[in-house]
């Protein structure tokens, strides 16, 4: 399992345990990517393909609250990594409604 893989799957378990109405993981799930950004890796890691499945992942499980949270993060990716994944949004809002 490389890296981003690795990423994904603890943070996805962190929004699993969220329950639907009031997620009280949001905080650890904040934790997590933090400790995530501050780690030395042995190579680059692709934190646009791990935002986008993880943000999938949260409006697939209904997690507004973590999608907003991502939300913020968007704005720190490179201009053009921002216009790859804006494509994501609007598939996110027909998860969230669905």
């Amino acid at each position: 399992m490389c890296i981003e893989e690795q990423i994904i799957s603890e943070i996805k378990q962190l929004i699993n345990d969220c329950s639907a109405q009031e997620c009280s993981s949001l905080e650890s799930i904040k934790n997590k990517w933090s400790e995530y950004q501050e780690v030395q890796w042995e190579r680059n890691i692709a934190w646009d393909f791990v935002f986008q499945k993880i943000y999938l992942h949260a409006s697939m499980k209904k997690q507004k609250d973590v999608c907003d949270w991502m939300d913020t993060l968007f704005n720190d990716f490179d201009p053009i990594i921002q216009i790859a994944l804006r494509q994501m949004f609007s598939y996110s809002k027909y998860l969230l409604n669905k």
